[in-house]
């Protein structure tokens, strides 16, 4: 997946389970004023096939409609990035939403994205949700050696959506008429980690065993 150092657009698709904080990751990287950036693929959605020199970031999210393979073969990114968040937290928040059992139900969401933690070594980059709400320096450090400049204040979204709608619209004028532009549920202004740490409930631990057991594991060991 790896990019050539005298390529000079970078197209970067993050991939993520639903309610694992990959929509705020990708609101933070879209932060920068010269890029494009569709931060939330809809589930019933494929990346797009899109023609534009813009450096350009996207977020596709675990399904069984869509392996991965489909959208990195539409949307050709320069780099792909594994978000990851405690599956116990994740199970937790994705339950309460009503899209859980959209484009698949949700326990084969994380049967799935239990193999991708086990081939998570052909990912670009493999960034846990954790360190990122935590301003971890060191998410800093591995994005911008994906070629991706970021700086601290990105934290803060200045740039909202209606700026990143503009840009499309100038850039990549055929995607309006065919995509439907969905935001994700980030709340504020700002990364925070206040959804952090669920209450721990016996019965998700014994249903994760079961679905989710290295990512699980890997969580309990501490990361």
């Amino acid at each position: 997946m790896g990019l050539s150092k005298e390529w000079k657009r970078v197209r970067v698709l993050v991939y993520g389970m639903q309610s694992s904080g990959a929509t705020a990751f990708t609101l933070f990287l879209a932060q920068r004023p010269d890029c494009l950036a569709l931060v939330d693929v809809a589930n019933n959605f494929a990346a797009p096939r899109i023609a534009s020199p813009v450096d350009m970031v996207t977020k596709v999210v675990v399904t069984t409609a869509y392996p991965l393979a489909v959208h990195i073969e539409r949307f050709r990114p320069d780099r792909v990035v594994l978000l990851l968040r405690d599956p116990r937290d994740n199970y937790v928040s994705l339950r309460t939403k009503n899209y859980r059992n959209h484009s698949g139900l949700m326990d084969e969401k994380f049967l799935i994205l239990d193999q991708v933690f086990a081939e998570r070594d052909r990912f670009d980059a493999v960034i846990r949700y954790e360190d990122f709400v935590a301003r971890d320096p060191a998410v800093l450090e591995t994005v911008r050696g994906l070629g991706w400049p970021v700086e601290e204040d990105f934290y803060t979204y200045r740039r909202r959506h209606d700026e990143m709608l503009e840009a499309l619209w100038r850039h990549a004028p055929g995607l309006m008429a065919e995509f439907e532009f969905v935001f994700g549920n980030v709340q504020g202004t700002g990364v925070s980690d206040r959804f952090r740490d669920k209450p721990r409930e016996e019965e998700v631990e014994s249903r994760l065993e079961a679905l989710c057991p290295r990512l699980l594991a890997h969580y309990r060991m501490g990361g």
